[in-house]
């Protein structure tokens, strides 16, 4: 009996139909394949960015112990760091910070010195401030003032560190004020969203992931403490970040070199007045004022602040007239220093 001619194929028709089941196969795998890589997309591209910020993250920590290390050394000398990664998102942060520190330093008198518009303003409270001498780092003036009071015009730059003393009649210094502006250092670190930003900005380490509020990981250097005396001691250890000459080219090392330390002060002062304003819209303030004045809030709240012992308001509680030592009729030893590092 012959079989149907229906169901007989020939060999080319068997081959066709083979290659588009195959075909067919390929097909449903590549439409699963591609369904899955379009459901993991959001997860790969998590894994990646926990992996760029875990990166950016190390190198910032590694970076920022070797300014440390370097601010703490002899002028001239430093350190080569050798980083992809930083020399790929480093950026400069210019006038980050601005610090005007002042105290009244022998006598017992109550000297302010102010700087509005580039005038200096100078008010002594009982009239025994004599003689004003600036500097700055180019150069230096002397005024004399008039029943203890003047307002100055210097010709001398304020576009870096500047110091005022107040002088009496005995040519001794009885009130300091100082200003200096701080450069800092911003890492920068694409993301699939957005950019990781870490600021190193005088000592401390301020984090901010894309559309979150900063996140401040380390403090500046501001310090009390009491001697073995009994007596009080406050210390505030600025550092200043510059960057030179980063041209983009194939070397990725950077030169870490300290320009040395400027002691502003290191004296038994009182009326400690510290005034820091911040640039930039999410900046540090409120966070770095919680920071160092909490316990007073905490004293005040309690009503017992008059045996509080530590940073608190100049003025309002705000703390936007500045901040001083309580209780503020104590004497303390107050060491301000400024440490120079140059990037290049």
């Amino acid at each position: 009996m012959r079989p149907s001619a229906a169901t007989w194929q020939s060999a080319d028709e068997r081959a066709v139909s083979e290659i588009m089941g195959v075909t067919m196969l390929l097909a449903m795998v590549i439409s699963t394949m591609s369904g899955v890589i379009i459901v993991m997309q959001p997860f790969m591209e998590d894994l990646t960015d926990n992996r760029d910020w875990a990166a950016g993250s190390v190198a910032a920590t590694q970076f920022n112990d070797r300014l440390l290390v370097v601010a703490e050394s002899p002028a001239g000398t430093g350190i080569v760091v050798n980083s992809q990664h930083i020399f790929d998102t480093i950026e400069p942060l210019r006038n980050a910070e601005i610090w005007q520190i002042s105290a009244d330093l022998a006598g017992h008198d109550r000297v302010s010195v102010s700087l509005d518009n580039g005038i200096i303003h100078v008010n002594s409270l009982n009239e025994t401030a004599s003689s004003v001498a600036i500097q700055t780092s180019v150069g230096s003036e002397q005024w004399d003032l008039s029943e203890g009071q003047g307002e100055l015009t210097t010709n001398l730059s304020m576009q870096e560190w500047i110091s005022v003393d107040v002088l009496n009649d005995m040519n001794q210094t009885i009130h300091r004020w100082i200003q200096t502006p701080l450069d800092g250092v911003q890492l920068r670190t694409p993301l699939t969203e957005g950019t990781f930003q870490i600021n190193l900005v005088n000592g401390a380490r301020i984090e901010q992931l894309p559309n979150q509020p900063i996140d401040v990981r380390s403090y500046p250097r501001l310090h009390h403490d009491q001697t073995l005396d009994g007596g009080l001691r406050v210390s505030l250890v600025l550092i200043d970040v510059d960057i030179e000459g980063m041209q983009r080219n194939s070397d990725v090392s950077l030169d870490l070199e300290s320009r040395g330390v400027i002691a502003f002060f290191n004296d038994q002062a009182r009326n400690l007045k510290l005034l820091p304003e911040f640039t930039g819209l999410d900046n540090p303030e409120s966070r770095y004022l919680r920071q160092w004045t909490d316990s007073f809030d905490l004293h005040r709240a309690t009503g017992d602040s008059s045996e509080y012992v530590g940073f608190g308001p100049d003025g309002r509680l705000s703390g936007v007239e500045g901040l001083t030592l309580h209780p503020t009729t104590s004497d303390f030893h107050l060491d301000v220093i400024l440490q120079q590092v140059v990037v290049q």
